[in-house]
């Protein structure tokens, strides 16, 4: 590997970071991808993390693993075959592409460290382990180190309002910090501060879940009002300083050429997705770094060199809804499992790049992925969460399982009938823009069919109340009066966005 590497690269539009962390939205067919039909194109990420076509590409790695392992010679350690059989993943990307970084820790050493593809194909320079590239959303998790810290130093309480940092928002004595860390406040997105400022909370904090950058904008703006320092200062010494990154910063104009060339797949090809800096993402979206920089990172942090042991298992533990039940975010961190593995990840999506940090704290194993190639349209390569989960599943696989099968249950005509209906979407404006206005649900022989300007599908029921749009991560929640009629239903995604809907036929 080169020491050293040149690159360029470009943030996307803060529009397109806004949809960016959503995840999951394709759904696989036979015989291709398809954009899910419920679904508009601004949120359809190519199997980030969790759904769709990532169930054939995990297939497809565990064939490959496999192959890879029956030939290795008796020379071959497992940690040779299995970095084989990563190398499998990354054939789709050469010299004459662009391509990605990985690194993957386990008991808190380097097992594999490589890069593939180039960081600058016009200029014909590779990517290397210590590529710079945009990091997206993957920003989050440092934007909540940042604040844990200030707690764990009595700087602030999580449990705090806004209203004490940020005299200037609205709404801010009804949300508290945990709820901006946990997507939980209630915040719009898809705008500016300066538009949220105007915007009533779209509903009670604590009672839903709904991505937004503009809660982490806020922190952003919290730290530097708690630590009289900017945002990138902050970071520069209390994160990156302690942890020892040389490598990582906000990106900015003069950071442009010390980073990877970011690129989008075409019918002709890759495209450079351009040269601009990310600034305007702030603290939801603007950091660059490098897989060897986040694995200081990652041990920083699990040394207690950062914030506090008992400070870092607050971050991974999922929030509590104020119904009792669990979110899918810890502190700036999703919480999930993979084949009955629990981890905690988090992915960025930003044009011209795509990332994932996937921890597996019960393994005490790490992947972490940075890629240069942009998650829309679909490429050759597979996005950065799918990469991981391929990777850990080869390195972990004997401990994994495959996933129970939701178990559907039939539900009579007459209940069916309760739902079927027009409904009108609560949802940002360019949601309903892109994705429709309304979703109509009909009752077709023995099957709930739903359907919006996207398209068509069956709703399959997993409970009297709760329905899965087959193929999709989209959940139903229908909701009951108390005269037992149904006139509002919830739409959620992974847990990550929920969109409420009411009759209005």
């Amino acid at each position: 590997m080169k020491d050293e590497e040149k690159g360029e690269g470009r943030r996307n539009e803060t529009s397109v970071l806004l949809s960016s962390s959503f995840i999951l939205f394709f759904i696989l067919h036979p015989s291709s991808f398809i954009l899910h039909p419920f679904l508009p194109n601004h949120f359809q990420l190519a199997c980030v993390s969790h759904c769709g076509g990532w169930m054939m590409q995990q297939l497809c790695a565990f064939l490959l693993c496999g192959m890879t392992l029956v030939g290795a010679t008796s020379a071959q350690n497992p940690d040779e075959s299995r970095a084989l059989a990563v190398d499998k993943l990354f054939e789709p990307v050469n010299d004459k592409t662009p391509g990605a970084a990985v690194v993957v820790i386990r008991d808190g050493a380097v097992v594999l460290k490589k890069a593939y593809g180039m960081a600058d194909v016009t200029a014909g320079v590779p990517n290397t382990t210590k590529t710079r590239f945009l990091l997206a959303s993957v920003t989050k998790t440092f934007t909540a180190a940042a604040i844990m810290q200030l707690a764990d130093r009595g700087l602030l309480n999580i449990d705090d309002t806004v209203s004490k940092y940020l005299t200037d928002f609205p709404s801010g004595d009804k949300v508290k910090l945990r709820h901006l860390l946990t997507h939980t406040g209630g915040l719009p997105d898809f705008m500016s501060y300066e538009q949220a400022r105007e915007k009533p909370l779209e509903f009670e904090p604590g009672t839903r879940v709904s991505y937004s950058n503009i809660g982490y904008q806020m922190l952003g703006k919290i730290i530097e009002k708690v630590s009289g320092q900017t945002y990138e200062a902050y970071l520069q010494e209390n994160i990156f300083k302690p942890a020892g990154m040389s490598s990582s910063g906000v990106d900015k104009e003069s950071s442009l050429k010390e980073r990877a060339c970011g690129y989008l797949n075409s019918p002709d090809g890759f495209q450079s997705a351009g040269r601009n800096a990310a600034t305007d993402a702030y603290a939801a979206g603007s950091l660059f770094s490098s897989v060897e920089d986040l694995f200081l990172w990652s041990q920083a942090l699990e040394s207690g060199k950062l914030v506090k042991t008992e400070t870092l298992q607050q971050v991974f533990t999922p929030t509590r809804m104020n119904d009792g039940r669990d979110g899918v975010f810890g502190l700036g961190w999703m919480i999930g499992r993979n084949k009955g593995l629990r981890e905690v990840h988090h992915g960025g999506d930003i044009t011209g790049f795509n990332t994932e940090v996937a921890r597996y704290p019960d393994q005490k194993f790490t992947v972490i992925v940075l890629s240069n190639i942009g998650m829309r349209p679909l490429g050759p390569l597979p996005n950065a969460a799918d990469l991981s989960k391929k990777i850990a599943e080869i390195y972990l696989g004997d401990q994994m399982k495959e996933e129970p099968e939701v178990k559907i249950v039939k539900l009579d005509s007459a209940v069916l009938d309760l739902y079927v209906g027009e409904y009108a979407i609560e949802a940002p404006e360019v949601v309903l823009r892109e994705g429709g206005r309304t979703f109509v649900i009909t009752h077709e022989g023995d099957r709930l069919m739903g359907e919006s300007k996207m398209g068509k599908g069956e709703l399959l029921a997993e409970s009297e109340t709760v329905f899965q749009a087959k193929g999709s991560p989209v959940k139903l929640t229908f909701i009951k009066d108390p005269d037992g009629k149904v006139n509002r239903v919830l739409f959620s995604v992974m847990g990550v966005r929920e969109f409420p809907a009411h009759r209005i036929k």
